[in-house]
């Protein structure tokens, strides 16, 4: 990203989200009270020894962070990949870059989908992504490709448990998938973003590249966690993280380096910026960042480049959404790198 500034839940008896459940319904704990303890839950299950199930849906291959953010959900015990779906132009090129990842990490029984292909309202763009040129000669996913949308709504659908859904591009195909099937609301355990900005003035590409979609997503009144491009601007590589990954030996480090070289266009003195990583390391360690509980709404109707797809924050006890306000930005590259410049993990 370019940025500018069916089957029901199996009970199980020991589930301490089941206890809030029953506690929260015998003490007549208020709906959206009750949302926030079962978030709270889900984020201290990724301490316990059962990983999250999560789908990613990501516009990689225009900027790098949507690439090292798919290594690091693989990379990362706690989370369980569940399928990758892409989201707007040249689906069949991300789709590769998101399966050649998944193949250098052993991964590729995930299935990978294609989404939509342009925005709610928006025309149609044919801009291949600058990063296809890390691909081998020729490299394609294999097989018939998969709708993006219909994946992302079977598998929610389909799995035993609640599905976390990380979103870190333009929100076209969760708004679709949301208009489209009533019934993931209550298959959803929260949706985690890269999006928006909240403490400053200024538009995010996710955002405002699709406004209206957003605008379909923050009002759902499911449990979002969000991270903005005003925190995540402070997670950059510097130059001893960038050396760990030129000198790789490991086949999935040296492409992703491969990768950061292609989205670097000749200037070395670029180094990525973990916008994207950071909405997934927030899941694995939710201490690096603070966050704030409120509510959020998107400006679909202002001037294009100005204020329409700005993000407005409103601090509201009783939101469902959770926005980051600060970030230990040492420990989140930190943790990061020691993740991603690793060996392939072994299921």
């Amino acid at each position: 990203m370019l940025r500018r500034e069916g089957s029901e839940d199996r009970e199980d008896p020991e589930d301490p989200r089941r206890y809030i459940v029953n506690q929260a319904r015998d003490a007549q704990v208020k709906p959206v009270l009750l949302a926030i303890l079962l978030g709270t839950m889900t984020r201290n299950a990724l301490a316990a020894d059962r990983p999250v199930p999560v789908i990613l849906d990501t516009d990689i291959g225009d900027d790098i962070d949507d690439a090292l953010n798919l290594a690091l959900i693989l990379q990362s015990p706690e989370l369980d990949l569940k399928a990758v779906i892409t989201v707007l132009n040249a689906g069949d090129v991300r789709a590769a870059l998101a399966y050649r990842i998944l193949e250098l990490h052993g991964r590729t029984d995930i299935p990978v989908g294609i989404g939509a292909e342009q925005t709610l309202l928006g025309k149609p763009s044919r801009a291949v992504p600058i990063q296809a040129a890390a691909l081998p000669p020729g490299y394609t996913a294999p097989g018939p490709s998969r709708n993006g949308v219909r994946l992302m709504i079977d598998t929610i659908l389909l799995a035993p448990e609640k599905i976390t859904l990380v979103a870190v591009g333009p929100l076209t195909n969760v708004a679709l998938a949301l208009r489209s099937e009533p019934r993931l609301q209550e298959k959803i355990e929260r949706i985690v973003l890269m999006s928006g900005v909240f403490f400053r003035a200024g538009l995010e590409y996710n955002v405002h590249r699709d406004a209206e979609a957003a605008a379909i997503v923050y009002a759902s009144g499911l449990p979002i966690s969000t991270v903005g491009l005003d925190v995540t601007v402070q997670c950059r590589l510097g130059t001893d993280e960038m050396q760990r990954l030129a000198k790789s030996n490991f086949e999935n480090v040296t492409f992703l380096y491969r990768l950061i070289v292609a989205w670097e266009n000749g200037d070395a003195a670029k180094h990525p910026i973990l916008h994207d990583p950071l909405a997934s390391l927030a899941m694995l360690k939710p201490s690096l960042v603070n966050w704030q509980r409120g509510r959020v709404e998107i400006e679909t109707r202002g001037i294009d480049g100005r204020s329409q797809g700005l993000s407005v924050f409103r601090k509201d006890a009783e939101g469902t959404v959770e926005v980051a306000e600060t970030v230990r930005a040492d420990e989140a590259v930190s943790l990061f790198i020691d993740r991603v410049a690793a060996r392939p993990r072994s299921r």
